[in-house]
């Protein structure tokens, strides 16, 4: 398999660790947080099945992102477990700092990682072992191999973890490759060629699909049907299959984004976008209502590949959110979704690190007004208060301005460091 086997050993060295704590812990009362796209969501159902099986039935949490408010109260109390599956994997310092010791917590994830200071967070993220969240792992990857360990009889869910993966370009490769043979080998997922590229045909409970298809059904559930039960129905799908009424849900709610983005696409292009430094940006305001917030990013990600967007400024776009969060109660406050994306052009320059990363700029932008952000290197997201979007605006075209000088030294590990 194409990856480096010494430091996958280190990876699986850490996780039996985690895990020979986790069976020390059986009776606590467990906590299994999820992120609501299609990533998140079969993370998901691969560890609540595994965590059944040594008789851990987990409450579950959907967050689309990691609020400090949520975290706090969850953690204030003594002798929990938590997992948190791909999301948090950014923020294990703030963690760290609020859990104080209190908690098992583990963390399955493939984002931009921080290491933990806290014995009892085990930040499981294979960034932190020398893989790559964009390329070589996804969320569901992690959750998976976790779970492997935890019990094989898993494996018969490996075609999830394949599911996952869809977010990440390109052939599946890396540690990705390990569900997938096991996947192949269930009989789940089928691996058809079209010359270089690979499609992957997934059997799921008497329906085929595309990996990339059910990648898409379980992130309009989870994200476009988030205050509507979206995400539970999403894990549901996963280990029960798509029924039909299942079916008619997710075309009601992608009819019901393709409206609200043909309106706010008419409107931009119509009075443009505003500009500012090496920004453009647009606030969808309240246009999105009753949806997840993640859908101002997948509107973000689609309006970077339209010719009149100007292919060399980062793009950003806001949207208003709801107090809300299903399952738990509501936040306390206004706030405001960031989502930032690079168009091509500029995609290339930070791949080539001749440009600042999207995340990078972001989360130390959002920092300075008591904000949190996290993601990728093109691609990143983030929550502010409201009222504060333009000073945001401002703020990360200094971070940008701080970068320039040092991207033209040509390494991206510079970039972090100017952080």
């Amino acid at each position: 398999m194409s990856y480096d086997k010494g430091k996958f050993n280190k990876f699986v060295e850490d996780v039996k660790k985690a895990i020979e704590i986790l069976r020390k812990n059986l009776n606590k009362e467990t906590f299994l947080i999820y992120h609501d796209d299609a990533d998140g969501i079969t993370s998901a159902a691969i560890l609540k099945e595994s965590l059944k099986g040594i008789g851990i039935d987990a409450n579950m949490v959907c967050l689309e992102k990691l609020y400090p408010q949520v975290i706090q109260d969850l953690h204030a109390k003594n002798g929990r477990i938590f997992f948190y599956v791909d999301i948090a994997a950014a923020h294990t310092e703030f963690l760290s700092k609020i859990n104080k010791g209190r908690n098992l917590t583990i963390i399955l994830d493939h984002h931009d990682a921080v290491p933990s200071s806290d014995p009892l967070i085990y930040n499981l993220d294979p960034e932190l072992y020398g893989f790559s969240g964009e390329k070589d792992v996804s969320g569901a990857t992690t959750t998976y191999l976790f779970a492997k360990c935890l019990d094989q009889s898993v494996v018969k869910l490996a075609h999830l973890a394949i599911i996952g993966s869809a977010e990440i370009p390109g052939n599946l490769s890396g540690l990705n490759k390990i569900p997938l043979n096991d996947a192949v080998k269930q009989g789940r997922v089928t691996v058809l060629k079209r010359g270089e590229k690979e499609l992957y045909s997934i059997k799921l409970n008497g329906g085929t699909y595309t990996h990339v298809d059910l990648s898409k059904k379980l992130t309009i559930l989870g994200s476009v049907g988030y205050y509507r039960g979206g995400p539970e129905t999403a894990v549901k799908a996963c280990l029960q299959g798509v029924t039909t009424e299942i079916l008619n849900k997710i075309k009601e709610l992608e009819n019901e984004r393709k409206q609200v983005n043909k309106k706010l696409l008419s409107r931009l292009r119509i009075r443009g976008l505003k500009e500012l430094g090496d920004i453009q940006y647009f606030h969808a305001g309240d246009e999105f209502k009753g949806m997840g917030v993640k859908v101002i990013g997948t509107f973000c990600s689609y309006l970077s590949y339209q010719r009149w967007i100007k292919q060399d400024k980062y793009l950003v776009g806001f949207m208003n959110m709801q107090p809300q969060i299903p399952g738990y109660g509501e936040l306390k406050g206004d706030f405001v979704k960031v989502s930032i994306r690079a168009p091509p052009l500029l995609k290339q320059k930070i791949e080539r690190s001749e440009a600042a990363p999207v995340n990078v700029i972001l989360i130390e932008a959002c920092k300075k007004f008591s904000g949190f952000a996290d993601g990728h290197t093109v691609a990143a997201s983030g929550v502010i208060p409201k009222g504060t979007e333009l000073k945001l605006i401002n703020e990360m075209n200094k971070e940008i301005i701080k970068r320039k000088s040092v991207g033209r030294r040509g390494t991206l590990e510079s970039f972090f460091k100017a952080a």
